[in-house]
């Protein structure tokens, strides 16, 4: 009996652990792009494309180091806007948007950002 409940759980628990996984994909990408979008507000430079992020699928758990397929790509999209009533202060936000298990799942991020002073 505890067995059958041990396998009727493990399925739910292996895509809890994918959507971990995915998430923190997601963070680490629009992290990484809003920061590049920060660095073009304070450096003065046009704002950079979105990355291509592949989603890492990671490996089997049946062993036998296979590579999992990948689901797709993560889309980003993102943008610096001025914040009302300051003629400096931008307000920047990523969008990570990826499909999981047949649904869309998005992440977002903000941040300010000034250009440099020289």
């Amino acid at each position: 009996m505890a067995l059958g409940t041990f396998l009727a759980l493990l399925p739910l628990s292996l895509q809890s652990n994918a959507h971990d996984s995915y998430y923190l994909q997601a963070v680490s990408a629009g992290q990484e792009y809003l920061d590049a979008l920060r660095s073009s507000v304070e450096n003065g430079t046009a704002a950079p494309s979105p990355p291509v992020v592949p989603i890492n699928a990671g490996y089997s758990v049946m062993g036998g180091n296979v590579q999992n397929a990948s689901p797709g790509n993560f889309s980003i999209a993102g943008a610096c806007q001025l914040v009302n009533n300051s003629p400096t202060l931008q307000l920047c936000t990523a969008t990570v948007t990826w499909p999981e298990y047949g649904q869309p799942r998005s992440y977002s991020i903000s941040s300010y950002a000034t250009p440099q002073v020289s």
